[in-house]
C-alpha cells in the first residue's frame, strides 16, 4: 500500500484529455478520481475539494518549499534550486518509497498565475528531469505534469481542482500504482487543510484576494 506515496506531490495535465474519469474515493469531502490516459500505463489523478483559505494563503503555502514535508505525504526533503521570478521557482524534492525499491525524486518548475478579472489561480508544476544530476540510489521521476485550478466560492473558502499525469520510472508495477493511487491525495490534502491556517498572515505581492 505504500506505493501510494508517489501521488502526494504537487505537480500539469490537460483535463480535456482525461475521459471516463471514475470516482475512487470520497473521504473528508475530498473526491479522488482516476482517469485513463491514452498511450500511458498509468492513470491520471483528479482531485476535488474545498479549502478554508484565501488565495494568498494557498500561494504562500505552495512557495514555502522548506515546509513541504509538513503536508506532502512521505516527503523526505525539499529544496529551492532557483527563483526565476516572484511567481515561478524551481525546486527539488525526494519522497520515501518502500524498502524494496529506491526513493523517487523530482525537479519541479512551479509557476503561479492569477486571472486579473476573476482572481482565479492556475498553478502548474512541470517536471524538469535533467535539470540536475541524478543522486545515487534514487530514481528520478522522468515525467510529471500537474495543474491546480483554484477559485473562490465564498469569503475565505476556495474550490480546488487538482490534476496530475505522471510516469514514475523504475520498475513499479503499473497495476499496483493504479490500485493504490487514489489514497495518497486524500492524505496530502487533508494535511494541507490542517496546515494552511499557519499562513493566515502571509503577504504575497502578486496575489489579490
Amino acid at each position: 500500500m505504500r506505493y501510494l506515496i508517489f501521488f502526494s506531490l504537487v505537480v500539469y495535465w490537460d483535463s480535456t484529455a482525461q475521459g471516463n474519469c471514475k470516482l475512487q474515493s470520497q473521504k473528508d469531502s475530498i473526491k479522488v478520481y482516476t482517469c485513463p490516459v491514452k498511450e500511458s500505463k498509468y492513470k491520471a489523478i483528479k482531485v476535488e475539494f474545498l479549502l478554508n483559505a484565501t488565495y494568498t494563503q494557498t500561494v504562500a503555502m505552495l512557495l514555502d518549499i522548506d515546509n513541504l514535508h509538513r503536508w506532502q505525504y512521505k516527503t523526505v526533503s525539499a529544496n529551492l534550486l532557483k527563483k526565476i521570478s516572484d511567481n515561478e521557482i524551481i525546486y527539488h524534492t525526494e519522497v520515501q518509497t518502500p524498502s524494496v525499491t529506491n526513493n523517487r525524486d523530482f525537479v519541479i518548475d512551479l509557476s503561479i498565475h492569477q486571472n486579473p478579472n476573476s482572481k482565479e489561480l492556475e498553478i502548474k508544476a512541470i517536471s524538469k528531469p535533467n535539470y540536475i544530476p541524478v543522486k545515487k540510489k534514487v530514481v528520478r521521476v522522468p515525467f510529471s505534469e500537474a495543474i491546480w485550478h483554484v477559485k473562490s466560492v465564498a469569503p475565505g473558502k476556495l474550490s480546488v481542482v487538482y490534476e496530475i499525469k505522471i510516469d514514475f520510472g523504475g520498475e513499479v508495477p503499473a497495476w499496483v500504482v493504479n490500485m493504490v493511487a487514489p489514497l495518497a491525495p486524500a492524505e496530502t490534502f487533508k494535511a494541507m487543510r490542517a496546515e494552511i491556517g499557519k499562513y493566515k498572515n502571509s503577504k504575497i505581492g502578486f496575489i489579490v484576494d
